[in-house]
């Protein structure tokens, strides 16, 4: 049996008898109607062959031979004379139709009308009007007469309504008025081959057929037309129902099927004894069932044993009373599984009232439970961290009375939690609070209460000494908006506060220092200079006294940059630290090119008081930065040297990327065919710099002729990391460089994989039959730092499908804008969600997260990756 959708109570809607057959002709669902004509209920004929339960036979003459039994009805879409045997054995007569739904014809509507005989008596014509008035004056539907050459002879009540013509309007004229093209043009030729040949082609039948009414407008009706005699003359009796209504019935049934079977949320409909009936898509697709494995079985397939056992009974006392339940429930997908869902169930009743199915609805909600369980750990860990890094978390009710107190309270004040709960704030104070401090004090009234941030307090210890923190706290209110409580941290600052002291005291210690510093008064209008040191007087040649008193505006010159000053005007202003490099002139009137740094100095209110200047002559460097493009050759050198394209043998393919930080950088990654296997190398050179890049290319040269020179002998990975380190040794002890590699072979014949690593990144695997990532890694010491050094060599057997993924630190050291690092398991995940692509684009990919995840934060390392797939 088929899936049998929920259209029982649309189906009532309809007059006629409706039956939905599946493909093999077995009833899935009947409305009333149809109940009352075979005498049948729905649950006596639910998954018969209903063409041999109702023995329906044709009446028509000439038609086709009885469907077969066991065959769905075929016919196309028409009207047909049938005889039924209803269940009390008697037989009537009625016309049918059959009509298939959906696209592909799943399923097949059956349609029944009962056939009440015609009345033909030998009467005059004006004597039939006469009865067929009487009979048809108060129907509904259209009774219409005409002769043999179409005149309407006969126009009933029903026809007005129906075709919006009076009697008097249509009478005599050609009944064709009534038909919209091409039916018209070709009714007098139907009437005329009639009675010429006697061939009836819709004469004694009933089907669907277009109307047209007086406005134009057409419509869908049922048309049953007959053949009388009368004193010898020939006419015709048609009679119209309006099938509008019916098809928008039909119409809004089949809409409300398909929303229902494309619904977002998982449906399914079930008996009264909870056997399952119908299950849309969504629901198929979240328990992993098939519908034909769903359909006849008890709604308790799905129950897992993590649901509480008393929670089913009062589901179904709950339902079984009329009830509406809802609520969260977990179940058990086809797989095992769990899943979380809000489940909505509701009674289903028939036109009597009684409950004959239950309607239940689920929303997944398991990312949802998972995420508050989530956060709950997080808070959780959040509390466990935070104190084990000695941060003093706490809460205070409405009057800022301690309610909790972590542990740390101990190392920051002395004191063990139950000794501060229930008291006041204000009562562990070294003496009053300051004035500043107090005018940013937090409320305490619902109504007027902010966050508030990094104020200052002053405790004294229980031993007696002066503790410093940093307060950091919010309010919490009830779901009504009401102050409940507020919940905060103290970071012990006293360490840092007795620092800055000291740095005060000992500010001298600036006069030493060989870069420029003066420090100005932000409380005096032009912000004067209050104190330079003698490395400024150096730099620009004017002395101490001629700079005290005076802005440092008189460095300022015909070539200074003026967007220079006005970032510097816009940073104090805001009150921010701002850094610039521009052009400045000395007392004798050379230029310099000044990097300046100014930060502001504030006090322990927060207003700013003075500001620090940090200059530094970098003409030098300027001069440097102009042969950049001396670097961009380098930079040129460097990438030359590396694959220019992705290597592609019969059972492996590779591909790589380097990406310098700067114009120049120590990345480096290499593979070559050598001999029946691959040899891939990806090694970071310290530094980045020309000097970086030219080790790079001596690390190329000296491993390829290496890897040339143990042609056919039995050396591996190992061998050449301590090869490379003896060649290497020198040249990098002179550049004060070091080199970390991975260095590794495949042999394409065994699939195995043979590396060694000289402190470089471990690489990920990720094998074909796994969603987790393997690191390889073996024990080695990096390149350059001593000679006769041992690297451990390894093996692993690879399969078909597997793939690895080669990178330097630049990849997973890069930052957000919050300083958080990409990290190897974001590399790990970035590497799976995209295992699925080949390794040019796996590469370009991943890159394509970590600049997501890195923002506009810049890059400050070199970057080379490889990917490896196994064929």
């Amino acid at each position: 049996m088929i899936q049998n959708p929920p259209a029982r109570l649309i189906l009532d809607a309809f007059d006629e008898g409706l039956c939905l057959l599946d493909e093999a002709g077995e009833l899935c669902a009947m409305n009333g109607a149809a109940e009352r004509l075979t005498g049948y209920l729905e649950e006596e004929l639910i998954s018969h062959p209903l063409l041999t339960k109702l023995e329906i036979s044709s009446r028509n003459c000439g038609a086709d031979p009885t469907p077969s039994s066991h065959d769905p009805p075929t016919a196309p879409s028409g009207w047909l004379e049938v005889r039924l045997r209803r269940k009390d054995g008697s037989k009537i007569d009625a016309v049918c139709a059959i009509c298939p739904v959906g696209s592909n014809a799943a399923w097949t509507l059956l349609k029944l009308h009962p056939r009440e005989p015609v009345l033909i008596e030998g009467v005059a014509l004006r004597r039939i009007k006469v009865i067929l008035e009487a009979i048809f004056g108060g129907m509904a539907d259209g009774l219409i007469v005409i002769d043999e050459g179409g005149k309407i002879q006969l126009f009933s009540a029903g026809a007005e309504t129906l075709f919006g013509y009076r009697a008097e309007e249509a009478l005599g004229a050609n009944v064709k008025l009534l038909m919209p093209a091409p039916y018209r043009d070709a009714h007098d030729g139907y009437l005329s081959n009639y009675r010429e040949t006697g061939f009836k082609k819709i004469i004694g039948t009933s089907r669907e057929v277009s109307g047209r009414r007086k406005d134009g407008s057409t419509f869908l009706m049922y048309l049953s037309i007959g053949e009388i005699w009368l004193e010898g003359k020939r006419y015709f009796v048609g009679v119209a129902h309006d099938l509008t209504r019916l098809k928008r019935a039909e119409e809004r049934l089949i809409t409300l099927a398909a929303a229902v079977e494309q619904s977002p949320a998982a449906v399914m409909i079930s008996n009264k004894e909870g056997r399952i009936e119908y299950v849309n898509n969504r629901f198929v697709h979240l328990t992993g069932y098939e519908a034909d494995e769903l359909i006849g079985q008890n709604a308790c397939l799905l129950q897992s044993n993590h649901t509480a056992s008393e929670l089913y009974p009062r589901l179904w006392e709950t339902i079984c009373s009329g009830s509406e339940w809802r609520g969260e429930i977990q179940d058990r997908k086809q797989s095992g599984e769990l899943y979380w869902a809000q489940e909505t169930i509701t009674p289903l009743r028939d036109a009597r009232g009684e409950i004959t199915h239950f309607l239940a609805i689920q929303e997944d909600v398991t990312r949802q439970k998972q995420d508050k369980e989530a956060l709950a750990e997080s808070e959780q860990r959040f509390r466990h961290v935070a104190e084990m890094a000695g941060e003093w978390l706490w809460e205070q009710d409405t009057r800022g009375r301690y309610i909790y107190s972590s542990v740390a309270v101990r190392d920051i004040l002395g004191l063990e939690p139950e000794e501060i709960l229930g008291k006041s704030y204000l009562d562990l104070f070294a003496g009053e609070p300051p004035e500043h401090w107090m005018a940013e004090l937090p409320s305490y009234s619902a109504e007027n209460c902010h966050p508030f941030h990094r104020l200052v307090n002053h405790y004294r210890h229980k031993d007696g000494h002066d503790v410093y923190t940093e307060s950091t706290g919010a309010p919490i209110f009830d779901p009504n908006g009401e102050l409940i409580k507020w919940r905060g941290v103290d970071h012990d600052i006293t360490a840092r506060k007795q620092s800055e002291d000291a740095l005060r005291i000992r500010n001298r210690a600036i006069e030493s220092v060989h870069i420029g510093i003066v420090i100005c008064d932000a409380r005096i209008p032009g912000n004067p200079n209050i104190y330079v040191n003698p490395a400024l007087s150096r730099i620009t040649g004017y002395t101490r006294e001629e700079l005290l008193g005076h802005s440092m505006n008189l460095l300022q010159g015909p070539e200074t940059d003026p967007a220079a000053l006005d970032e510097i005007r816009r940073a104090i202003s805001k009150g921010q630290s701002c850094e610039v490099t521009m052009k400045n002139y000395r007392k004798d009137g050379s230029a310099f090119w000044n990097e300046l740094l100014i930060s502001p100095v504030v006090d322990d209110a927060g207003a700013i008081t003075h500001y620090i200047g940090i200059q530094t002559d970098v003409t030098e460097r300027r001069k440097a930065e102009e042969s950049r493009h001396e670097l961009e050759i380098a930079k040129h050198i460097q990438l030359s040297l590396l694959p220019d394209a992705p290597l592609r043998l019969p059972r492996v393919e590779l591909a790589g990327v380097c990406l310098p930080a700067n114009h120049v950088g120590g990345d480096y990654f290499d593979y070559f065919d050598n001999s029946g296997g691959v040899d891939v190398v990806i090694a970071d050179v310290s530094g980045h710099s020309v000097g970086a890049a030219l080790i790079m290319t001596e690390v190329r040269s000296t491993l390829r002729a290496e890897t040339r020179r143990w042609i056919g002998a039995p050396t591996g990975p190992a061998q050449v990391l301590r090869d490379l380190n003896e060649l290497l040794h020198h040249d990098l002890t002179r550049a004060e460089l070091f080199i970390t590699m991975f260095y590794f072979r495949f042999l394409s014949e065994t699939r195995t994989l043979k590396y060694a690593n000289a402190g470089h990144n471990s690489p990920l695997l990720l094998r074909s039959s796994q969603t987790a990532c393997t690191l390889l890694d073996a024990d080695g010491l990096v390149l350059g730092v001593k000679r006769a050094v041992e690297f451990e060599e390894r093996s692993i057997e690879l399969s078909a499908g597997d793939k690895l993924l080669f990178y330097t630190d630049g990849v997973t050291e890069a930052q957000n804008p919050r300083g958080d690092f990409f990290g190897v398991d974001r590399l790990c995940k970035a590497f799976r969600a995209h295992r699925d692509l080949a390794p040019e684009t796996l590469i370009t990919e991943v890159l394509a997260d970590m600049r997501e995840f890195c923002g506009h934060a810049p890059r400050n390392d070199d970057i080379a990756m490889v990917i490896m797939e196994i064929s």
